[in-house]
């Protein structure tokens, strides 16, 4: 036993009974874990593969945390215990944890993921070293067996975790230590057990090692000089591959733009040499920028360590003193006529200056596009000393399509003994096709899935000229928008031409026949690039409608949206169980749970009271019209919603197609059908199709009354007794539920 000890490092022993950083915590009061009646095991080991590992400054090291229970001969036995929880201890100073990998998960509970102060009262184990100030806690609590933990203990210990370190600036040594952060008493509080613990150094590796450190900052234009060392002269050759990067962010300076770069070069030190020089040239432009930032990194040493790996330096700017160039905008030419640009000096130059220009785009709907509607244009201007302005000019392109005006630019991109002030200047292309006749588009019938949707495009008066136009399809939008590829066979910028003479013609759009039941849904058709026409309507709707389902509020199946699909959502929403629904589902082929399934499944669409949400108040109000209450009774009704009774009867209303005239009968009897099982037919003589707000139609009237009045009484005249009372003994009816 003593000399597996040696081999693993002296073990430092610790007990939380003595534990100076001990103090009440989340885990204060939890009970202890127990151990089983045995004997105490020989030892509890933390350590890892090595008592010294090496690692320079910049480098990464991999430290595995290995965990021993050793019995009393010296062999692998599982922990008598139901917890272990320990600390990791390290100097964040000089270490960073960059990852914490191969984690073991059996029993796992505390992840070691995040690394905390020493001070954090979740890290309660003291590793007694000053040097270190920041912990990662692990804690595993047995669950899975009766053998203690872990349940197949190994020769050589199990490897916890693998915790991943960097080396920081100014590192030469450290220490990472180990604690117990909560222990175990022993059955019938009878004593503790101790736990064991090597203690793994980190050193900076023996021999020569190199670093390169920050040149001094130098005016653009110059060398920068990076200065390599040896922290000792080598008997033997050594050598050092570097290259340069590009600095960070808008300081940072850019290759063949700022300064020359270096790629896997390579330094070669004598023996009993001990530095060397690495000089990056600069690039002298003239913008005026600010200071800018690049460096030099070691990448690999032969004979020596990298210690230190990177250094940086500084380009300072020059070009506050140059000639300032400005480019003026163009103003606004017909399409057809030339934009003139004027460059200047803000003053003259003693030397020859030259500028490079090119053309750009617009940006956005408004913007003109180079080969369309002005070419390409590039060159150099040339300011001989003394002068002070030069003229850049544009032609652009005489199109015969309608369009709105258009922006485009022409921008300065390098400069010779100058500076760039201003850099883009603006020029607006007015259309001069305004005068042509105009285009139209109108929406397509309804059609149902699988069929042609046909459009019909209109010039609103005869040409003397070929028209062409553009029809392209977009999705529609919202949750009843028809899907290209999906519902659709998309368009893009297919042509329709009118002859001489023509003022209609047609397209067709395929839909596609899918086998999903779905909410008619829309589709967009836009007209784009008019020729030799203007542009009035450019867009139009297609509409889709299924063929799997008749109705969105079809919940019961019977493709129709009835008084029975509303009692059932009406029940649904009021929390009826799948029970009372199979009571009240009447001829419904679905089960309680398709019904539920298909309720939810209205979402949005079932939102009737504008609340932005589908709940009992929507549900009482599709109840109450399909029921045919009247306006009256659904203003009395409809909570807190600002729509009027109309507007809430329309958006009931839109759940489905119109079903006919019949419909409110059928409505009817499907009610009371789908109520007769649940005691609840009574009223079924009163829901009848007609005027919604009818008197003869009232919600609520004595069932015995039937459909007798016919009066013409005004449509919102009733009896407000009697719908109160039947009002009560309905919701009384709907509490019983």
């Amino acid at each position: 036993m003593r000399g597996l000890l040696r081999s693993l490092g002296r073990p430092s022993s610790f007990s939380v009974r003595g534990s100076r950083r001990r103090r009440n915590s989340a885990l204060s009061g939890v009970q202890l874990e127990a151990l089983e009646t045995r004997a105490l095991l020989a030892a509890q080991i933390i350590s890892s593969d090595a008592p010294v590992k090496t690692v320079a400054e910049g480098e990464s090291v991999d430290v595995p945390v290995v965990y021993q229970t050793l019995d009393d001969q010296g062999n692998p036995a599982a922990l008598q215990a139901t917890r272990l929880n320990f600390n990791l201890h390290f100097d964040a100073d000089l270490l960073s944890l960059v990852s914490v990998r191969e984690i073991e998960q059996e029993d796992l509970v505390t992840t070691p993921a995040t690394p905390r102060p020493e001070s954090d009262p979740l890290v309660i184990g003291d590793d007694n070293d000053a040097s270190t100030e920041t912990a990662l806690t692990a804690s595993y609590v047995d669950t899975t067996g009766p053998a203690g933990w872990p349940n197949a203990p190994v020769s050589g210990g199990t490897v916890m975790y693998i915790a991943r370190f960097t080396a920081l600036a100014g590192f030469v040594e450290t220490n990472i230590n180990f604690s117990i952060n909560e222990s175990a008493d022993l059955v019938g509080g009878s004593g503790t057990f101790e736990f064991q613990s090597n203690p793994v150094t980190l050193q900076s590796p023996a021999g020569p090692t190199v670093s390169v450190s920050d040149a001094t900052p130098v005016t653009e234009g110059g060398d920068a000089t990076f200065n390599v060392s040896l922290n000792a002269a080598a008997s033997e050759t050594i050598t050092v591959t570097f290259s340069t990067e590009e600095g960070n962010g808008p300081s940072g300076a850019l290759n063949n733009e700022d300064f020359t770069p270096l790629t896997n070069q390579t330094l070669t030190f004598a023996p009993g040499e001990l530095s060397k020089t690495i000089t990056v040239q600069t690039i002298d432009d003239f913008t005026i920028e600010g200071d800018e930032t690049f460096g030099v990194i070691l990448q690999s040493a032969t004979g020596a360590t990298i210690r230190g790996p990177r250094g940086s330096a500084t380009i300072l700017d020059d070009d506050a003193g140059l000639p300032a160039l400005i480019i003026s905008d163009a103003g606004t030419v017909p399409e057809g006529d030339n934009a003139t640009f004027i460059v200047s000096l803000d003053q003259a130059s003693a030397e020859i200056v030259t500028v490079d220009y090119e053309t750009r785009d617009g940006n956005g709907p408004l913007g003109a596009t180079n080969g369309s509607d002005f070419p390409t244009t590039n060159g150099t201007l040339t300011f001989n000393p003394g002068e002070t302005q030069k003229a850049i000019i544009v032609s652009t392109i005489d199109d015969s399509f309608a369009e709105p005006d258009e922006v485009f630019g022409v921008e300065l991109v390098a400069a010779s003994q100058a500076r760039i002030s201003t850099a883009l200047g603006e020029a607006t292309i007015s259309d001069n096709d305004s005068g042509l006749p105009e285009l139209s588009i109108a929406d397509a019938a309804t059609v149902t899935e699988g069929g042609l949707s046909t459009f019909t495009v209109t010039l609103a008066e005869a040409s003397t000229e070929v028209v062409t136009v553009s029809v392209s399809t977009s999705d529609g939008t919202g949750p009843t928008g028809a899907t290209q590829g999906v519902d659709f066979v998309g368009l893009s910028n297919q042509t329709v031409t009118f002859a001489v003479g023509e003022t209609q013609q047609t397209f067709t759009v395929t839909t596609i026949d899918d086998a999903t039941a779905e909410t008619t849904e829309a589709f967009v058709v836009t007209l784009s690039d008019a020729n030799n026409a203007s542009i009035s309507v450019p867009q139009a709707v297609g509409i889709i409608q299924d063929n799997e389902s008749s109705a969105t509020g079809d919940v019961d199946g019977d493709d129709d949206f009835d008084a029975n699909d509303s009692f059932l959502i009406h029940l649904v929403k009021l929390a009826g169980t799948n029970a009372q629904i199979d009571q009240s589902k009447g001829a419904s082929p679905k089960t309680a749970a398709e019904i539920r399934t298909s309720i939810d499944a209205l979402s949005t669409a079932g939102d009737v009271d504008g609340d932005s949400d589908f709940d009992a108040n929507d549900s009482f109000l599709i109840h109450l019209v399909k029921l045919a209450g009247t306006n009256v009774q659904i203003d009395r009704s409809k909570g807190a919603s600002a729509l009027t009774a109309a507007e809430i009867r329309d958006r009931i209303n839109a759940l489905s197609p119109p079903a006919g005239q019949g419909q409110g009968d059928d409505a009817g009897g499907g009610a009371g059908q789908g109520r007769s099982s649940g005691g609840q037919g009574g009223n079924q003589a009163g829901v009848q199709a007609g005027d919604p707000d009818d008197d003869q139609n009232q919600l609520f009237g004595d069932s015995s009354e039937g459909a007798s009045d016919n009066s013409s009484a005004d449509a919102n005249d009733y009896d407000d007794t009697s719908f109160d009372d039947a009002w009560g003994d309905y919701r009384g009816w709907l509490n019983a539920l």
